[in-house]
């Protein structure tokens, strides 16, 4: 539900005015943006890039399809991903998603999200269930046995808000 929140919210202009987004500093910005390889986005520069994908989508009228990672915490233990295991499932994402999609912490230490950016009609599409059922084994493989068998993967499909819809809530064609 939160997730089905944030994505509208973000999205939707205020009124007389384009979204308001968070506003890393410059170097803040290339620092987070070139620092790829084993490294994932952290939630700021993720919701941001999130909101930005979410307008594109709007755009394109195209469906944004989300992926969301947890590791359920065994009882008595906090609901975070340890940082070993989150380097690992991030490695994981990276191996199992493509290039393009975009990763990084949805929640931090919790949600680790990613975006995938490939368009609704591309030549080889899976659907959320396979996509959910190939990255959840592939995880499983990478990671140690006693969080593995705690991930959970979820993909959430948004579908373009409307026109008409945007127009009321004060926002731009």
């Amino acid at each position: 539900m939160a997730c089905r929140l944030l994505l509208n919210d973000a999205a939707r202009p205020p009124r007389g005015g384009m979204p308001e987004m968070p506003k890393p500093s410059r170097q803040k910005s290339i620092r987070s943006l070139d620092a790829r390889p084993g490294v994932a986005y952290d939630e700021e520069t993720f919701l941001h890039l999130l909101a930005i994908e979410r307008a594109r989508a709007d755009r394109s009228n195209q469906k944004l399809r989300l992926l969301l990672a947890t590791v359920e915490p065994a009882p008595g233990k906090p609901a975070a991903i340890p940082p070993s295991s989150a380097a690992k499932l991030f490695d994981g994402l990276r191996l199992l998603l493509r290039e393009t999609d975009i990763m990084g912490w949805y929640e931090q230490p919790r949600v680790a999200g990613a975006v995938l950016t490939a368009p609704n009609d591309a030549p080889g599409f899976e659907t959320a269930g396979l996509i959910e059922q190939r990255v959840t084994d592939g995880l499983r493989k990478k990671l140690p046995s006693s969080v593995a068998r705690n991930v959970r993967v979820r993909i959430t499909q948004h579908g373009p808000q409307r026109l008409e819809k945007r127009r009321a809530a004060g926002g731009r064609d």
